[in-house]
């Protein structure tokens, strides 16, 4: 037994739980933009399985981090011995397998896809992520996500290599999306220079932008709400960005903006619903996965 006895809330530190909503979000939107025909218990097979990846990850995060922590994040719960490095990366470890043991049981195809993205997780962990092709693998561990989400409803491998070109389109614009995002959150211990803040705003109104265009090149009803709810993304962030923008050297500054880029991630997904012809209805009830994430963050950081 540890000497130092694990408490719920060091637990929820450790694995960013405002956060976890979002990686359900990915699979939410990715079971309704793969046709949503599974059934409701393979939905929640990898609705479970997307929390446990994620919360993986972020204590693989933490492991991996353990020792630059240790001097300039010492409160941490590695660092502070709330929790061992040993249950840290048992806890890693069970939920990497448990989450694809839930894809299994949910289909074998989406497993597959599990397994890749439990490989990218320990891949950016341990050793892409202090490296230029960190964003990348980051990106690519949310694409992955989604689709998980997707393949809940796929009959064989095959149907992977034959999603319609609007899937395409949804997974790339998470994965920049998500590079965005890593790559401002590389900096946020010590702040931001204003050269890279520069590159994030300039990638985030790009992706922003990608959207808009395409709203405007298929007007109807569902582009419509699509504009109205990336506006609503927009506004949200903007008091974030606004502080970003003024004092990018700021860490608190870059944390709350990476903390609420994660948190209204929902938000994109509802986006990528709206371009595939979801049902608004199912579409809109994605914005459901944003509510949990602000309570939680006044108690557990997300970053």
């Amino acid at each position: 037994m540890s000497k130092y006895p694990v408490r719920l809330k060091s637990f929820f530190q450790l694995v960013r739980i405002p956060t976890v909503f979002s990686a359900l979000s990915n699979v939410y939107a990715g079971y309704w933009i793969g046709g949503g025909i599974a059934g409701v218990t393979p939905l929640l097979s990898g609705l479970l399985a997307a929390g446990l990846y994620l919360m993986a990850g972020m204590a693989l995060n933490d492991i991996a981090d353990y020792k630059v922590d240790a001097r300039e994040r010492p409160e941490r719960p590695l660092p502070s011995r709330a929790i061992s490095l040993s249950a840290a990366w048992l806890f890693s470890m069970a939920m990497l397998g448990s989450a694809m043991i839930l894809q299994w049981l949910a289909n074998p195809v989406a497993a597959f896809v599990g397994a890749l993205l439990a490989l990218c997780i320990l891949a950016y962990n341990f050793f892409l992520k202090g490296t230029f092709l960190g964003p990348l693998a980051m990106g690519t561990c949310r694409m992955l996500n989604l689709l998980c989400g997707i393949t809940l409803n796929a009959d064989s491998l095959s149907d992977i290599w034959n999603l319609p070109l609007q899937s395409y389109w949804i997974l790339g614009s998470l994965g920049v999306y998500i590079f965005c995002v890593t790559y401002l959150a590389r900096d946020e211990v010590g702040g931001n220079t204003k050269a890279r803040a520069r590159v994030f705003f300039a990638g985030l109104m790009l992706w922003m932008g990608a959207w808009i265009g395409f709203a405007a090149f298929h007007p109807s009803l569902l582009s419509f709400i699509l504009f109205a709810v990336l506006l609503c993304h927009l506004w949200l962030l903007s008091t974030a960005l606004r502080n970003l923008r003024t004092n990018p050297g700021s860490p608190a500054s870059t944390g709350k903006l990476v903390g609420m880029l994660l948190r209204t991630m929902p938000l994109t997904d509802v986006v990528a619903m709206l371009s595939a012809a979801v049902a608004v209805p199912w579409a809109l009830l994605g914005l459901a996965w944003m509510l949990p994430g602000p309570f939680l963050a006044r108690r557990f950081y997300s970053t």
